[in-house]
C-alpha cells in the first residue's frame, strides 16, 4: 500500500479535543492517537477531582518504605508520609494528619501503660468517621476516650451503618490530583495482609484442583471409548473415582464461597 502524504489541519477558534487516556500518548507539546494521528499543540490540565475524601490510608506507602530500607523505620516512614503530594500540596489532609497524629501520641500513651502499641491500622489509616472529626474538631480539642482505647471518631447514625457516611451532613476535604500524580496501583495483594494473602492462597489451590478435575473427567469423556470397549467396569470405576473427587472440589467451594465474600 503506497504511502499517503501528510495532511496538517489549522483549527480556528481554538478547540478543545477530548480523548479518553488509552487512546493518545501525551507528549510535550504534542500527542499521538493510537492511529498514528499527531496532534500539536499545548495539553489542558485535567486532574481527578475528589469532591469527598473521606478516608486517608497510607499503609501502602509505609510497606514500601519498609522494602526499600529492609527494615521497619519508624523515622522513614513518617519522613515519606510527610513529604508525600498528598499532605505537602493540601492543607486540609495535612491538618487532619496533624490532628491524627496528636490523637496517635496519646492513644500511645494510653495503649503504653497496657503493655500494648498501636496497630498499623491506627498509625496509618484514617477511615471516614476519624475523618468527619478531624474536619469538625480544632487541633486544641482533639482528645481520645480513655475508655475506647481507641482512635477518636464522630458516631454513626443509624443510617451510616448500612450506607455509609452522610455526605449531605458530615464535612470531608476536597482534593485535586494533577495528572502527573495520577498512580493507579492495586493493592490487593497477598503482601498487603494476611487476609488477601489466605484469600489468594485458597482461591489459587481451589482453581487448580477444578482445572485437575476438568482435565481428568474430560480425558475420560472424549478418550474413554477405547476403555469401554476393553474394559467397561475398568473405564466406570474411574469416572467414579473422578466424580468423587469433583464433588470434593464442589463441597470446599460451599465452605469457601461464604467463609471469603459473605462473611
Amino acid at each position: 500500500m503506497p504511502e499517503l502524504p501528510a495532511i496538517a489541519f489549522d483549527v480556528k477558534p481554538a478547540t478543545v479535543f477530548r480523548f479518553r487516556p488509552r487512546d493518545i500518548q501525551e507528549g510535550a507539546a504534542a500527542g499521538t492517537l493510537r492511529d498514528g494521528t499527531a496532534l500539536v499543540g499545548k495539553m489542558l490540565e485535567s486532574p481527578m477531582g475528589f469532591h469527598y475524601v473521606d478516608a486517608l490510608d497510607f499503609r501502602h506507602l509505609a510497606m514500601k518504605v519498609t522494602e526499600r530500607v529492609g527494615h521497619h523505620d519508624e523515622a522513614a516512614i513518617e519522613k515519606a508520609i510527610e513529604e508525600s503530594w498528598l499532605l505537602k500540596e493540601n492543607h486540609e489532609l495535612a491538618e487532619v494528619w496533624e490532628k491524627q497524629q496528636k490523637a496517635l501520641g496519646q492513644l500511645t500513651e494510653l495503649l503504653a501503660s497496657k503493655g500494648k502499641v498501636p496497630t498499623e491500622k491506627d498509625k496509618y489509616r484514617i477511615g471516614w468517621q476519624e475523618m468527619a472529626y478531624y474536619m469538625d474538631t480544632d487541633l486544641a480539642s482533639v482528645q481520645i476516650d480513655p475508655k475506647a482505647f481507641a482512635m477518636p471518631k464522630v458516631s454513626e447514625i443509624f443510617k451510616e451503618n448500612f450506607f455509609g457516611p452522610d455526605y449531605h451532613t458530615r464535612k470531608f476535604p476536597h482534593l485535586e490530583v494533577p495528572r502527573d500524580q495520577v498512580l493507579f496501583a492495586s493493592k490487593f495483594a497477598p503482601a498487603w495482609n494476611t487476609y488477601y494473602a489466605i484469600y489468594f492462597t485458597m482461591t489459587g489451590l481451589h482453581g487448580l484442583h477444578v482445572i485437575g478435575g476438568a482435565l481428568v473427567l474430560a480425558y475420560y469423556l472424549f478418550c474413554g471409548k477405547k476403555m469401554y470397549l476393553s474394559n467397561p467396569e475398568w473405564l466406570a470405576n474411574r469416572v467414579e473415582v473422578g466424580g468423587l473427587f469433583w464433588h470434593f472440589v464442589d463441597l470446599v467451594w460451599i465452605f469457601l464461597f461464604p467463609i471469603l465474600y459473605l462473611m
